[in-house]
């Protein structure tokens, strides 16, 4: 399966590891003028892991976004309603599975973070959560973790699992 992940910080390149590991296709996204994509493009390392070289760097969100069947979002809660804009203008964003990995609410409103996505990018779109009291370091070192994902859409609960 292709997989994009969007945001390359410790939460999102351990995704993108992960997906890697277990044998689908992926593309981790970051913005370019981001210290995270500048030093994982330079190294393909940061403090946790080392990138494997079939995983794609690309700072083009239409790229990620149009490459994947999946789209794992991991970026700071805050900002999600504005990079949810952001990706409401690319076209082909219709029948994608969005996972946000992120905890908490937007502060502003108060609302549920796949409340402000749905607001934001269309209710037609397919949203689930993956959160999770988890640590890259354990991860990475095999120590087991408990992670939850969910969806109000069962059968996208399911196909994520």
């Amino acid at each position: 399966m292709n997989i994009s992940v969007l945001g390359c910080g410790r939460w999102g390149t351990f995704i993108a590891w992960y997906a890697n590991k277990v044998g689908h296709n992926v593309i981790l996204w970051g913005r370019e003028s981001s210290n995270n994509y500048i030093k994982l493009d330079e190294t393909r390392m940061n403090d946790y892991l080392k990138l494997p070289e079939d995983i794609e760097l690309s700072n083009s969100l239409r790229k990620a976004v149009s490459f994947a069947e999946i789209i794992i979002i991991s970026i700071s809660a805050q900002e999600l309603r504005s990079f949810a804009n952001q990706l409401s203008l690319i076209n082909d964003i219709q029948g994608k599975t969005f996972i946000l990995c992120m905890k908490g609410i937007e502060a502003t409103s108060g609302k549920r973070l796949s409340q402000v996505f749905s607001e934001t990018v269309g209710n037609n779109t397919n949203i689930a959560v993956w959160v999770g009291p988890g640590h890259v370091q354990d991860f990475v070192n095999n120590l087991p973790n408990c992670m939850v994902i969910d969806s109000e859409d069962i059968e996208i609960t399911k196909k994520i699992v």
